[in-house]
């Protein structure tokens, strides 16, 4: 593990607050400062990037929102922790708020803090890796370093969830510093202008892959994150025919997740891209929506087939009222304008139960099953749920009912278990 030496900015005017932050920060071997100003702020930023952030909601002497926009504007987008004593709606409000701005929330806190709960959503950002070369990149792409895991995607729109595909998600196994996640590379390789050639690695080993699996009598539908760069390549849609051609691969199996961005300016190209695709048959999909990025426009404007409703947003129906409003209007939404609705980040039995009663079609998660590589999708597939000799392949449930935020209970027969895990 390496330990960052970046910087952890401390805006929080309660004595006792501030005090056990700079001692964690200390203690975690962070540098801290603790700017009194928007202008000391900026002049902090103008020569260091923060790595973690602590905001005070209810600072009357620096605006909160003001701050988030100048992290922002300034492309720092530290790991933020909000800090407040208001009512939960109004931090909720405000963490949407940073989120649309891309900030990355690693929670909400009340005072007082807790510092053994402050200490566990802070430290994991201080564990970072080393910086990544050029080199290192561009040999892992030519040498299949590079290897991909695989999320399985449910349908639960029935009283059997079943698994209907799987999204593919890319891995580095680097030689000297083991298996590396995408948060500990994407970054690289978009700096390095090597996202094209690394999405054309994925999206041609998942449909290889997959052409495997149907040849075993798996006819999973893959789903695979497309580049940006992509996007805006009015041949893309071209080459991809090929590549589905020459692995006798339907189109309609294969779903690109396409995550609205300020950088897709020209319209008139992603619409016609975005068209071509869809005229080939392959499904196209409005990926973490809800975030603050997507436009509704988009929706009629462009043809998508389906929306994937953040995990942000998910995971706050289990204690927002407001949070399972939007997220049953979105759904509906998605089902007046003829496309398909899938929930990122279900993690709990109470959360699956919400998101069945509110009418998605299909649902991702840990709840679930973990990122698994290619040769144990077999087993888990064919083992779905229990893994067991007499698997039947789905979950069988009670017809789904109003969710009203209250802690409940999911009832699944499973064959071979019965604790619905």
């Amino acid at each position: 593990m390496y330990k960052s030496s970046d910087l952890m900015l401390i805006l929080e005017p309660d004595p006792e607050s501030r005090g056990l932050l700079c001692a964690m920060a200390e203690r975690l071997g962070c540098d801290h400062i603790e700017p009194d100003t928007l202008e000391s702020v900026q002049e902090v930023l103008a020569i260091r990037r923060p790595t973690l952030a602590v905001l005070s909601v209810d600072r009357t002497d620096v605006d909160c929102l003001a701050l988030i926009k100048i992290l922002a504007d300034h492309d720092a987008r530290p790991a933020t922790l909000l800090v407040g004593a208001n009512s939960p709606r109004v931090l909720a409000s405000v963490k949407r708020a940073a989120e649309a701005r891309g900030l990355p929330i690693l929670g909400v806190a009340c005072r007082p803090l807790d510092p053994i709960d402050i200490e566990n959503m802070v430290s994991p950002r201080l564990l970072v890796a080393p910086p990544v070369a050029r080199e290192e990149l561009e040999r892992a792409l030519a040498e299949q370093q590079l290897t991909l895991m695989y999320q399985p995607k449910l349908a639960v729109d029935s009283t059997v969830v079943r698994i209907q595909g799987v999204e593919a998600l890319v891995r580095w196994q680097h030689p000297r510093r083991g298996l590396l996640q995408p948060r500990q590379f994407l970054t690289a390789v978009e700096d390095y202008g090597l996202m094209s050639q690394l999405t054309d690695f994925v999206i041609t080993e998942a449909v290889r892959q997959a052409g495997q699996w149907r040849a075993r009598g798996l006819p999973l539908e893959i789903v695979v994150n497309l580049s940006t760069k992509l996007v805006k390549d009015r041949e893309f849609p071209e080459r991809l025919a090929v590549l589905l051609q020459e692995n006798d691969f339907p189109p309609q199996f294969l779903v690109l997740d396409v995550t609205e961005s300020p950088s897709l300016d020209d319209r008139n190209l992603l619409l016609d891209v975005f068209a071509r695709l869809r005229i080939l048959g392959v499904g196209l999909s409005l990926d973490n929506f809800g975030t603050g990025q997507s436009s509704l426009t988009e929706l009629y404007r462009m043809p998508f087939s389906e929306i994937k409703v953040d995990h942000s947003m998910i995971a706050d129906v289990a204690r927002e009222h407001e949070a399972r409003v939007i997220v049953k209007a979105i759904v509906n939404l998605a089902h007046d304008l003829g496309l398909t609705a899938c929930a990122e980040g279900v993690e709990t039995s109470q959360i699956l139960e919400f998101v069945r009663s509110a009418g998605f079609d299909t649902a991702q998660g840990r709840f679930f099953c973990e990122p698994v590589s290619a040769v144990e999708v077999d087993e888990v597939v064919r083992g779905w749920p229990s893994m067991g000799p007499a698997a039947t392949g789905s979950w069988r449930m009670r017809k789904p009912r109003d969710f009203d935020g209250a802690t409940t209970t999911l009832r699944t027969i499973r064959t071979g278990s019965a604790d619905g895990k």
